[in-house]
Order: structure tokens, then sequence, then C-alpha cells
């Protein structure tokens, strides 16, 4: 019998190189011919320049986290070398620009956008209007949404553009990406016309959140800058509460944004979320304030409105919106504007009056074209949105936005499902997966009110094992706060993993370990409460 030689394994193929990426994009670009989507295209020659260097930064052994990533930016937003709103050429680029640069972004031009950022239907720009990627009769949707369809059309992998009354959140609905609007500030505004906030268009929501962790930060220029609280909540947890309109609110939805918006209501009930119906319409009237009074808006009724606003948000993590009532047609909107705008932003324009933050996603089946559902937040509560978010895209963020925070390894009623576990999901903390100590640690039963384990390192003599426990994200106040309402004989220690790192642990003291039953050999909490609910507790001493 002969026998064949095994298959050889297959070699893996490099992702394509910057370079690489943008000849393909102009050839993209050539392919769809929408020039109403540009007002400056860089020359191939100048950006392969920037990919080239790219390539070279990584092959030295750069960091670059946006390496390949190619980018679009509104024409009221600075790029280096580029003129912006038909003026000069700018010596340097927007920092919300340079910090995507920098990570090994290209940007490859810059699009068509409303001269001040309030064109919210995207038909009044002096270059010409830009009609919807997947539909150009209907309009695209705002004042950047040139950067939106540019993205929608699979051009480039980010655009960047401003967000006052919706334009980050308009266009992503109507053209079926992902955008965000942060919380003021988190972005600095440094380069870019008067507006709101920068907003980022995204190709999937992780893409996006990685790349507003890289923008995010004061940069020592924009006096409007912020930076994040110490007390920064870092997720949704597994039971979030969730506010939605009534059916009142509803009303005036085309078939295509009602069925979208009510099937995100239905995937978030599914993943656990408590959805309940609140009455939102105060908070849309604060955004029609913006048609009746501009930004000289009465500010005692935004203020009050601003209020209400948060103290309904407290009880809730999130509200959960439609992002626009239908998608216009391009003619409609050329006889009647203003009309259209209104329409358009009756779900977003109250977001930034009252310094709330906000992400849509796509939500609709793709037979009914493209509509979006926007999660709105508190300020500084973007990493509770992204969570939702992702809920609707069906993604798992590698890390929480913001990144900075501190590590802590529990191992008993702190746990998923267990009695504490509240405490924290209430500080904001995230899960972010099991982990195993080293070699050298007891486990024992503390007489405690929920029953706990206490976790000890020991010497080579006694008995010890590696132990399974999980590790939380906190930011660095909820951490102190946690620390400060731990009860003895519970401590705060470092705890050596068996990958060698070493963070905090929920650790015991060791004369409280001394004289308690000892539960090493279970290795982890959740196995000793499996085997006490199959043989009771008279069992301890017997072999596992």
């Amino acid at each position: 019998m002969t026998t064949l030689p095994p298959e050889p394994e297959p070699t893996p193929v490099p992702p394509p190189s910057s370079y690489q990426r943008v000849i393909a994009a102009y050839d993209r670009i050539a392919e769809v011919d929408r020039p109403d989507v540009w007002i400056t295209l860089r020359p191939l020659e100048d950006a392969l320049v920037d990919a080239k260097a790219v390539d070279e930064r990584l092959r030295a052994g750069a960091d670059l986290p946006l390496a390949g990533t190619l980018v679009a930016v509104a024409d009221v937003i600075d790029v280096a070398g580029l003129p912006t709103a038909g003026e000069e050429v700018r010596a340097t680029g927007a920092t919300s620009v340079s910090r995507l640069t920098a990570a090994g972004a290209v940007v490859l031009g810059k699009t068509n956008c409303d001269r001040f950022g309030g064109d919210l239907e995207h038909t009044r720009s002096p270059y010409g209007a830009v009609s919807a990627a997947l539909n150009t009769a209907r309009v695209s949707g705002s004042a950047s949404s040139g950067a939106a369809v540019a993205v929608a059309l699979g051009l480039v992998d980010l655009g960047v553009g401003t967000d006052t009354a919706g334009a980050g959140r308009i266009p992503a609905s109507l053209n079926g990406i992902v955008g965000l609007k942060p919380t003021l500030g988190l972005v600095p505004k440094t380069g870019a016309a008067p507006c709101g906030g920068i907003a980022l268009f995204a190709r999937s929501l992780t893409l996006g959140q990685r790349a507003l962790g890289l923008m995010t930060g004061p940069d020592g220029i924009d006096p409007l800058a912020r930076d994040w609280p110490p007390d920064v909540r870092l997720s949704a947890g597994d039971r979030p509460r969730v506010a939605i309109p009534g059916s009142d609110t509803l009303t005036g939805l085309s078939l295509q944004s009602r069925s979208a918006f009510l099937g995100a209501v239905s995937a978030l009930r599914a993943s656990g979320a408590l959805v309940e119906t609140v009455e939102v319409s105060a908070l849309l009237k604060v955004g029609e304030l913006i048609h009746d009074d501009g930004f000289t808006a009465d500010r005692h009724r935004v203020a009050e409105a601003g209020m209400l606003a948060l103290r309904m948000l407290s009880e809730y993590d999130a509200l959960v919106l439609p992002t626009v009532a239908d998608h216009p047609d391009v003619a409609e909107a050329l006889s009647d504007p203003d009309g259209v705008s209104k329409r358009l932003e009756r779900f977003t324009a109250f977001v930034n009056l009252l310094d709330l933050a906000a992400v849509t996603v796509p939500a609709s089946p793709s037979d009914l074209g493209p509509y979006g559902v926007s999660v709105v937040v508190r300020p500084f509560d973007d990493q509770v949105a992204i969570d939702l978010a992702a809920v609707l895209t069906d993604e798992q963020a590698d890390f929480p936005y913001p990144a900075p925070g501190a590590d802590l390894v529990v191992f008993g009623a702190h746990l998923r499902g267990q009695p504490l576990n509240g405490s924290l999901v209430r500080a904001g903390a995230r899960f972010t997966g099991p982990v195993q100590t080293g070699e050298g640690y007891r486990m024992v039963l503390l007489p405690t009110d929920p029953p706990q384990p206490g976790v000890v390192p020991v010497s080579a003599t006694g008995e010890h094992t590696m132990l399974s426990g999980e590790r939380w994200r906190l930011s660095p106040a909820a951490l102190g706060a946690f620390a400060a309402t731990l009860p003895a004989p519970f401590v705060l220690g470092r705890i050596r993993l068996e990958n060698g790192e070493t963070p905090l642990a929920v650790l015991c003291d060791q004369a409280a370990a001394a004289t308690a039953t000892e539960l090493t050999r279970y290795q982890c909490w959740r196995a000793y409460l499996r085997f006490v609910s199959t043989a009771g507790p008279r069992d301890l001493g017997r072999p596992a």
C-alpha cells in the first residue's frame, strides 16, 4: 500500500501592504466614478509616497495600529498639504487627522462638505449635492456625508467629519455604516471649522473604536478638550437597562426605519438587556431649538432639558432611538431643504446640546435598504454605547474605549453570576476574560455572608496549586472605591498569573486563612460550588 505524503501546510498570505491598498483604492475610485464625493483627491503618487513610508516604518519595527488604513476627511477639517474649504493649503493637519496618520493611516483626500457644516441633507454644498452611496436618487444625509459615502462605497476605511446636529450619525444611518459621535471634547477640535465636535465614520465598529481611541485626548491647544474622568465606566454589563421611545414617538417613521428600530430592540432584549419605554418628547423638543433660535437659543431651556435628560438617563444605561425617520429624495430636499433638514435631525439634534454621546450602527436587513439606530448615553459613557451597539453589529471589541484602566482578578463571590458581582457591574467594570494563577496559591473557605473563598500565596512546602479566576478592568477611581469597601479579611495584593503578569487581585489575610477549611484541591470557586450542590458540605474533606 502506497502512503501518500501529507499535504503541505498552506503558506500564510500576508495582508496587503499600505502601498498595495492605496493602488487598489484608486482603482476602486475610478471604478465607482463618483466625483461628487471628492473636493480634493490627492494625486496617486503623493498617496503612494505616504504609503511607502508606512511600510518602511513597519519593517523598521514601528508600532502602527492603523497601518494600511485609508482615510477620507471632510473638507472643513485641515489636512497637511491640502487646502481647506477653498482656502490656502494647510501646513499642519487637524489633531484628529494627525493622530490617525501617526498611527499608520494614509489620507486619500478631502470630501465634499458644506462649508459651515450646517447642511443636514447635503444638497446645498457649494460643490454640488452628494447623493447616497447605494441610491443616487436619495440624499446622503448631512454636511459631512462625502466622507461617509466614501466609506460606504469601499473607497476608504475611515471618514473624519464633524457633528453638530447629527452630521456624524445621519449619513451613517442612510449609507449603512458606523458613525461614532464621542463625548464633546474627547477628540480635540484643533484644525476643524466651528462645530459641535469631531465624528468618525467606519466600515466596522471595531475599527471605528480603535481609531477613536487613537484620536482621543487633550492636545494642549483646544481649550475645550476634555480628559476622561477618573470614575469612567468601562462596560455596559451583562444586563444593561435600556430606554426606548413609546409608539407615539415613532409616528411618521417609514416602514424601513420602523422595522430596523424594532429589530434592534428585539436583538437587545435577546442579548439580556432590560428594555423599558420612556417619554422622550422633551428631549426631541430641545433639538428644535437649533432651528427656532440657532445657537443663541434660550440656554435656560436647554439647561433645564439637560437636567431632565440626565435625570432620566441616570435610571438607564442608554437610550436607543431610530437615527432618521425616513430617507428623503434629492428632489424633495432641493425643493424643501429646511423641511427635510428638520425631519432628518429629529432624533439627533438634541444630543450635542445636552452634552451626550452616541453611536449609530446599521440595523436593517439588506432587502430594506440601509437604516441605522442610535445608542445615546450620558457624557463619558461612550464605552457603554459601544457595547450595546456591538450587540447589533455582532462584534467584540479588543479593548475598551477608553483603554486606560486597572486590572483586578477575583476568585469568589465577585465572579460573574455570583452574589457580589453587582458591585463590579455598578462600578462600570469590564470583564476581560478568565485567568489562571501560577503555582503556589491556596484557596480556603471563609465564614463570610455570602460564603467566599480566600486566596493566599504559600511556600513550596504547603498545599498549593494553580487557581482559576476572572480578570476585570476598572477605572482608577472605581478601583479605589472598591478597595475602600472591601471588608476584612480581604485585601488587595499582586498575584502572579501563569503567563507571568502580576495584576492586582482580591486576596485574603494570612491569619484568617490559617484556620479556614482547605479548598485548594477544587482549583476554582465554581468547582467547589458544584461539588457542594451534589455532595453536600459534609464531604468537604473528601478528595474532589
